[in-house]
């Protein structure tokens, strides 16, 4: 079994709830209202700018192959991701001011900065796995729900939805996979189980920030 089918294994109790979480069940049929929604897309900006720099981390002291990958990946989200991310903002009646001037959300930040300092601190492989599971459990979320877009009558969340069904974002996903599987020597896996349970914690976390419409306290 390569590293990230056991890390999948051993998180499946934190997935589980990932997916049964309202938001993403709301999301995807349609009922959530679309004030938690906008909440989400507002914070997702956000971290869209720190995945791009925890890639650019990876590849600066990564070797040729894991380098290319992780250019790539940051350039797709410095570009065509930040555009669709654009095209959304006008869907919703919202501003690019109304992003780049909203504050991160506590918990937000917090994950943020982990994944930054993990990628920053740590081995390219470390890095990788922290941020996997952000992109993994998007795609497993989409494959597990998407029977029920078929009723979801909110076109914003069909199509923001079957983004992650898309074969460009599952090659994506396998391509990640793959590296951090060939990367791996079959040592230290309690090492990056650790890493990769964080980052499925701070998954759930997010989903319920944005349900809760997280604020700081002051």
């Amino acid at each position: 079994m390569g590293l990230t089918d056991r890390l999948r294994r051993d998180v499946e109790y934190i997935w589980a709830k990932i997916f049964n979480h309202p938001f993403v069940i709301q999301l995807y049929d349609g009922t959530l209202p679309i004030s938690k929604f906008k909440y989400y897309i507002i914070q997702d900006y956000n971290y869209l700018i720190s995945m791009m720099r925890c890639f650019s981390l990876i590849a600066a002291k990564a070797g040729p192959s894991v380098s290319a990958k992780a250019l790539e990946i940051a350039l797709a989200d410095a570009t065509t991701e930040l555009e669709n991310y654009k095209k959304l903002l006008g869907k919703l009646d919202l501003s690019f001011n109304d992003v780049v001037n909203t504050e991160p959300a506590p918990t937000n930040l917090a994950y943020m900065n982990y994944l930054l300092a993990t990628c920053a601190l740590g081995t390219p492989l470390e890095g990788l796995v922290a941020v996997l599971p952000c992109f993994w459990s998007y795609l497993e979320i989409a494959e597990k729900l998407k029977d029920k877009l078929a009723a979801n009558e909110v076109s914003i969340y069909r199509e923001w939805c079957m983004t992650y069904l898309s074969s460009e974002y599952k090659n994506l996903v396998r391509d990640l996979r793959e590296l951090i599987d060939t990367l791996w020597d079959g040592m230290n896996y309690d090492r990056y189980l650790k890493l990769f349970t964080r980052s499925s914690k701070y998954e759930y976390m997010f989903w319920d920030m944005a349900y809760r419409e997280e604020q700081w306290p002051v």
